[in-house]
């Protein structure tokens, strides 16, 4: 196991690559934003790394394959939202057309989808509030949503846990710049 630091908000990666790349791990797991994971993956190809690289969802999916291009192709992202660019969930048809009569530059992605879910899950706890609904006191009582299915996405709260979703699906990049 190798350990490669880079210091936030920079693309600064040669010293992390020389720490890993030499031990040839089978996986490079990065948590970082886009820029600097798409500086590491192609500083780390050039020296010769051929192993698969993961991501975690707050990389940012589609500016990952933006700024990566030909070179995503493998690149293997955790998502914690459903495929936003399939019709199989009630969920994802009602998010496409959303999108759809958005129109101009709108394109489906993670990060929008994300962004759909919340909305959904703000106006049900405004709807559930009712005229209880506050902005000076809002409800402190996030466990009121339980077992919401938005559509073939479950998501809810409890006295415990304020985690909505427990949702972890991986996806990876093509060459041409899609999920």
């Amino acid at each position: 196991m190798a350990v490669g630091l880079v210091e936030r908000n920079t693309v600064d990666v040669a010293a992390a690559v020389e720490a890993i790349v030499p031990s040839q791990p089978d996986a490079v797991v990065q948590i970082s934003a886009y820029k600097s994971c798409a500086a590491f993956i192609r500083e780390a190809r050039k020296a010769g790394y051929g192993g698969t690289f993961y991501n975690v969802s707050f990389v940012g999916t589609q500016a990952l394959a933006d700024e990566l291009g030909r070179s995503a192709m493998g690149v293997v992202v955790s998502q914690v939202m459903p495929f936003p660019f399939s019709l199989t969930t009630p969920l994802s048809r009602e998010y496409l057309a959303a999108v759809q009569r958005a129109g101009g530059d709108n394109k489906p992605n993670y990060s929008s989808m994300e962004g759909y879910v919340a909305a959904k899950l703000f106006v049900e706890g405004l709807r559930r509030a009712g005229r209880a609904a506050n902005p000076r006191q809002p409800d402190r009582r996030p466990e009121a949503v339980q077992n919401l299915d938005l559509g073939g996405f479950i998501v809810g709260y409890s006295g415990h846990s304020h985690v909505a979703s427990r949702f972890v699906d991986l996806s990876m990049l093509t060459d041409d710049g899609r999920v």
